[in-house]
């Protein structure tokens, strides 16, 4: 019997064209699935990052106003700003050395600073808490000096306020003598600025009285040179070496983003220390400015805070400000933005206490 040969098997060598087509397709499909799950979970991850970012600007913008107006208008125990008698020449400073307001806000209409034109500016006048350094000796009615009990904290320019509690006076040291007798001379002349109006006291303060440092600080939306905006915080009475405080100290970011701010006070009208109407702030022109600032115990503030990522959405989204208005259109108030970052509308309100609990 003869063997038989059977034949063998084909090997495949390849893919036919048909199998390569839908090998193709199917890979495509997953691939644009993972595509399409990478794409959401970055917009997802960025979104939720530009959220965390306005909230925490929005709450430290928040937390920095609304600590500094609750604490405005504070003289220690002289009750208010009206009660300060101002020695400096305060025409050299203009509105920077005008202490009969405690509390100034006012929309900026200036073109030429760098404050944003429109926004509202905050500026808040009183004393910090400390040093208090005592008087401690009684100077003579006519002398142009005051002896204290440590004058190391002093240097010449420094803007200074004494007061015993009945009567109080603010003047500029024109030399310190820390090393000797703590002795603050405060006379005339153009050895510092703004300088002083009158070399001797009012009055001769005796031994329990008190001496403190008056400020002057000043908040604003400003825009630096590349067009960002933040909050920054500007503040007089800081005398550099060559005594001169008659003007602000240089501008410090405090948050950054912040392309606006707005406020509305509340006014007390009948003297019953609780707000009557919430109204827009008066021009530093207008008549009544000073009358109504006086009236203010609260302040509503809303800051408008921009993501620092301006790649957040497709499309530009609305936002509503300030916050306190009935936002149904552009005409009121309803804005829409010139890019694709997020903005987000923060407001508060804050106490003014000295003016609440001390009857001011």
């Amino acid at each position: 019997m003869s063997d038989v040969l059977l034949p063998m098997p084909v090997t495949q060598r390849g893919l036919s064209l048909v199998e390569l087509m839908i090998s193709m397709t199917l890979g495509l499909i997953l691939m644009a699935g993972i595509v399409q799950i990478f794409v959401t979970n970055k917009q997802s991850f960025t979104l939720s990052g530009a959220v965390a970012n306005v909230q925490e600007s929005g709450r430290e913008g928040a937390m920095i106003l609304g600590r500094e107006i609750r604490n405005a208008d504070y003289w220690g125990c002289i009750s208010a700003a009206t009660s300060v008698q101002n020695n400096l020449n305060s025409a050299s400073a203009g509105d920077l050395l005008d202490f009969s307001r405690g509390l100034e806000i006012y929309p900026d209409t200036e073109t030429n600073n760098a404050i944003v034109d429109g926004s509202h500016v905050i500026l808040l006048r009183g004393i910090s808490g400390a040093p208090e350094v005592g008087v401690d000796k009684v100077p003579a009615p006519d002398a142009a000096s005051l002896h204290v009990t440590d004058a190391s904290s002093f240097t010449e320019g420094d803007i200074l306020l004494v007061t015993d509690c009945e009567n109080a006076n603010i003047f500029q040291a024109t030399t310190v003598n820390a090393k000797g007798n703590d002795l603050i001379n405060h006379n005339e002349g153009n050895k510092v600025s703004p300088g002083n109006a009158i070399k001797t006291m009012p009055k001769k303060y005796t031994e329990n009285a008190k001496i403190y440092r008056p400020s002057v600080t000043r908040y604003s939306v400003q825009a630096d040179d590349q067009g960002r905006r933040s909050l920054v915080v500007e503040r007089g009475l800081v005398a550099n070496n060559t005594g001169n405080a008659a003007g602000y100290a240089n501008p410090v970011e405090l948050v950054a983003e912040i392309r606006d701010m707005r406020t509305l006070i509340g006014v007390d009208t009948n003297n019953d220390l609780a707000v009557d109407e919430w109204r827009d702030p008066p021009a530093p022109s207008d008549a009544d400015a000073e009358d109504v600032l006086a009236q203010t115990l609260a302040v509503r503030v809303s800051l408008l805070v921009r993501s620092r990522d301006d790649s957040v959405s497709d499309d530009p989204v609305d936002v509503c400000f300030p916050g306190w208005l009935a936002c149904t259109s552009a005409s009121t108030g309803l804005q829409t933005p010139v890019d694709s970052a997020l903005y987000r509308e923060y407001s508060f309100t804050a106490s003014i206490r000295n003016r609440i609990f001390g009857g001011n």
